[in-house]
C-alpha cells in the first residue's frame, strides 16, 4: 500500500492501558495512523469535531455513553466512518444492537493482533466482520427467530376480510391498491391493518410479511 494516504483510526474504550496497548500494535503498521482515542462515547464525539477519521474501534461497556449509543451518534453525524464494535461481551443483545445501529463489525477483544489489523482492511472494503464466536451466537439468534415466526405463523387466526389483506400485503400491494381490489375505503383497510399488525405482535411490514408468508404457507397456500 506504498504511496498511499494512511488510514486514520480513532481507538474509544475506557480502560487506559489498553488503549496504549491497541496504539502501540496498530501503529506498527506504516499505513496506519491512530489520529484520536477517547475513554467514552461523550469524548469520543468531542473528539471528532476536531478529527474524523476512517475508522472507529469502540469498546461496549463504557461510563457515560456506551459504545452502542456512540456508534449510532457517529454515525448519524458521520455516516462515511466506519465503526468495529471492539469488546470483551458477547451478549446477543448487545451485537444486535450495535449492528442494527450500524457498526460493521463486532469482534472480541481475544481476538489475534494481525487479525484485527485484517479487519480494519476488510472493514474499508466495506466487509461486515464478525469473529467466530459472535457469527454463531448471531446464527443460532436468528434460527431461534425463525423458528418463533414458524410457531406464531401456525397459530395465528384471522377473520376472512384479514385473509384476504393478508394475501395482498404478502404481495406487496400497498393500501390504496388494496382498497380498489376489495372495494373497501383506504381507511377500512388501514383498520384491518393495524388488527393483523396488533395480532403479529410487529408493525415491521417486513417481519409481518415473513409471518404472514409462513401462515398462509401452513394453511397450504403458496
Amino acid at each position: 500500500m506504498d504511496g498511499e494516504a494512511a488510514i486514520r483510526v480513532m481507538l474509544v474504550d475506557d480502560q487506559k492501558i489498553l488503549l496504549e496497548g491497541l496504539e502501540t500494535l496498530i501503529s506498527l503498521r506504516s499505513n496506519i495512523q491512530i489520529v484520536a482515542t477517547a475513554q467514552s462515547g461523550e469524548e469520543a464525539l468531542e473528539r471528532l469535531r476536531e478529527v474524523v477519521p476512517d475508522v472507529v474501534l469502540m469498546d461496549i461497556r463504557m461510563p457515560g455513553m456506551g459504545g452502542v449509543k456512540a456508534t449510532e451518534a457517529i454515525l448519524e453525524r458521520y455516516p462515511h466512518v466506519i465503526v468495529l464494535i471492539l469488546t470483551t461481551f458477547d451478549d446477543d443483545a448487545y451485537i444486535i444492537e450495535a449492528l442494527s445501529n450500524g457498526a460493521s463489525g463486532y469482534l472480541l477483544k481475544d481476538i489475534d493482533g494481525e487479525k484485527l489489523v485484517q479487519a480494519i482492511y476488510e472493514a474499508l472494503s466495506g466487509n461486515l466482520l464478525l469473529t467466530g464466536k459472535v457469527a454463531n451466537k448471531l446464527a443460532l439468534n436468528i434460527r431461534k427467530q425463525n423458528n418463533r415466526f414458524d410457531r406464531l405463523g401456525e397459530e395465528l387466526e384471522f377473520s376472512p376480510r384479514e385473509l384476504d389483506l393478508a394475501r395482498l400485503l404478502v404481495e406487496g400491494h400497498n393500501a390504496k391498491e388494496m382498497a380498489e381490489k376489495l372495494f373497501l375505503t383506504q381507511g377500512t383497510v388501514k383498520n384491518y391493518l393495524s388488527d393483523i399488525y396488533a395480532k403479529l405482535g410487529t408493525n415491521d411490514r417486513a417481519k409481518a410479511t415473513l409471518i404472514l408468508k409462513r401462515h398462509l404457507s401452513a394453511r397450504g397456500e403458496s
